[in-house]
C-alpha cells in the first residue's frame, strides 16, 4: 500500500514537473515570437528605407540617362548630316563603278555562254558515245542471258525426261515386284503342306479386283490357307493404297468356320484400313476446300486490288524509275522495302540495283517465309508480273538515258 502511494506521489510530481516545463516552453516560445515580430518590423522599416533610397537613385539615373539621350541624339543628327553628304558623294562614285562593272559583266557572261555551249556540245557527244556503248553492252548481256536461259531450259528438259524415264522404270519395277510377289504366293500355296480348302468370300474379293493382281490371285487363291489369305489381303490393301487402286472391300465380310480370334484380328485390320482411307479422304477434302477458299478470296480481293494496282501503274508503263520511286504506295510496311527517291535512280546501275532489291524483297518465297497473308501474296505476284513485263525494256532504256 505504501508503494502504491509512493508511486502515485511520483506520478503526480512528474505531472507537475511536466506542466511546469510546458508552461516555461510556452512562455519561451511567446517571447521568441515577440522578438521575431519586432525583428520583422525593424527589417520592414529598413526595407522601406532602402526602397526609398533606391527610388531616389533611380530618379537620378533616369535624369542622367535623359541627358545622355539628348546628347546622343544631337550627336547622331550631326553624324547623319555628315554621313548623308558622304553617301551622296559615294553614290556618285558607285554609280560610275557599277556602270563599268555591268559592261564588264556582260562581256564575261557572253564569254561564259559561248563556253557553256561548247561544253554542252562536247558533253552531248560524249553522252551519245556512252549511250551507244551502254546499248551495245546491254544487248550483249541480253544475248548472253538469252543463251544461258536457253541452255538452262534444255538442261531442265533433259532432267525432266530423265526423271520421267526413271519414274517409268520404277513403276515397271514395282509392277514386276508385285507380280513376282503373287507368283511366289502361288508357288508356296501349291506345296504339299498347304491345305486344299479355300475361302470363297475371300477369293471373290480378289477376283472382282481390276488389273493383274485380281487375275493372279484368282488363279492361285483356291490352294491358299486362311492365314495366308488374311495376311495377303492386308498386304494387297496396303499396296493398293500406295499405287492408287480402290480398296478390296468396303463392308466387312463374315467367313464361316473362322475362329473368334482370327475374326477379331481381321476386323481390326479392316477397321484400320477404313480409318486410313477416311482420314486420307478427309485430308484431301480439307485441302480442296482450302484451295477453293483461297481462290474465292483471291477473286474477291482482285476486284479492289486490281483497281489500286492499275491506278498506281497508270502512266508508268516502261518507266521503271517511276515504278520504283512509288512502290511504297502499294506494298505493306512489313515487307522490308525502303522508299527510294528519283534522285537515287538517276544512274542505270542504281536502277538495276533497286530493281533487284525490290524483286528479292517481295519474292514469293520471301513473302511466304515472313508469314504474309493472301492479300499481300496477291500484291507481290501482281507486282512481279507487271515488273517482268515492263522492267526489262525499261532497264535497257535506262542504261543509255
Amino acid at each position: 500500500m505504501q508503494e502504491v502511494r509512493e508511486k502515485e506521489f511520483r506520478e503526480q510530481q512528474e505531472r507537475i514537473d511536466h506542466e511546469r516545463e510546458q508552461r516555461e516552453r510556452e512562455e519561451k516560445e511567446s517571447r521568441d515570437r515577440e522578438l521575431e515580430q519586432r525583428e520583422r518590423e525593424e527589417k520592414e522599416r529598413e526595407q522601406r528605407k532602402l526602397e526609398k533610397e533606391k527610388e531616389r537613385e533611380r530618379q537620378i539615373e533616369r535624369e542622367k540617362a535623359r541627358q545622355a539621350v539628348e546628347r546622343a541624339t544631337r550627336e547622331a543628327r550631326e553624324r547623319a548630316a555628315v554621313e548623308a553628304r558622304l553617301k551622296a558623294e559615294k553614290a556618285a562614285v558607285e554609280k560610275a563603278i557599277a556602270a563599268r562593272q555591268r559592261a564588264e559583266r556582260v562581256a564575261v557572261q557572253r564569254a561564259q555562254a559561248e563556253a557553256r555551249e561548247r561544253a554542252a556540245e562536247g558533253a552531248k557527244q560524249r553522252a551519245e558515245r556512252a549511250a551507244a556503248e551502254a546499248r551495245e553492252r546491254v544487248q550483249a548481256e541480253a544475248r548472253e542471258k538469252a543463251a544461258a536461259a536457253a541452255k538452262s531450259e534444255v538442261d531442265e528438259r533433259l532432267k525432266a525426261e530423265r526423271a520421267a524415264s526413271f519414274a517409268g522404270e520404277n513403276r515397271q519395277k514395282n509392277e514386276n515386284d508385285l507380280e513376282s510377289f503373287f507368283n511366289m504366293g502361288a508357288r508356296s500355296n501349291s506345296t504339299p503342306k498347304s491345305r486344299t480348302s479355300s475361302d470363297p468370300a475371300f477369293d471373290s474379293q480378289f477376283q472382282s479386283r481390276p488389273g493383274p493382281e485380281g487375275a493372279q490371285w484368282s488363279s492361285t487363291g483356291t490352294s491358299s490357307s486362311m492365314k495366308k489369305a488374311s495376311s495377303t489381303t492386308n498386304i494387297v490393301d496396303d499396296l493398293s493404297s500406295i499405287f492408287g487402286a480402290t480398296p478390296s472391300s468396303i463392308e466387312f465380310q463374315e467367313v464361316e468356320g473362322e475362329s473368334e480370334e482370327r475374326r477379331k484380328a481381321r476386323l481390326m485390320r479392316h477397321q484400320k484400313a477404313n480409318e486410313r482411307a477416311v482420314k486420307a479422304l478427309a485430308e484431301k477434302n480439307e485441302r480442296d476446300l482450302q484451295v477453293q477458299r483461297e481462290q474465292a478470296e483471291r477473286h474477291r480481293m482482285a476486284e479492289t486490288l486490281d483497281f489500286e494496282i492499275k491506278r498506281w501503274a497508270a502512266g508508268k508503263e516502261g518507266n521503271l524509275r517511276a515504278l520504283l520511286s512509288t512502290l511504297q504506295y502499294v506494298l505493306w510496311p512489313e515487307c522490308g522495302w525502303q522508299p527510294v527517291s528519283l534522285t537515287d535512280l538517276i544512274a542505270a546501275a542504281s536502277v538495276k540495283k533497286f530493281y533487284r532489291k525490290a524483286t528479292l524483297c517481295i519474292h514469293p518465297d520471301k513473302v511466304q517465309q515472313k508469314g504474309a497473308n493472301l492479300q499481300q501474296k496477291y500484291i507481290a505476284e501482281k507486282f512481279l508480273t507487271f515488273s517482268r513485263k515492263h522492267g526489262t525494256s525499261s532497264i535497257q532504256r535506262s542504261s543509255f538515258n
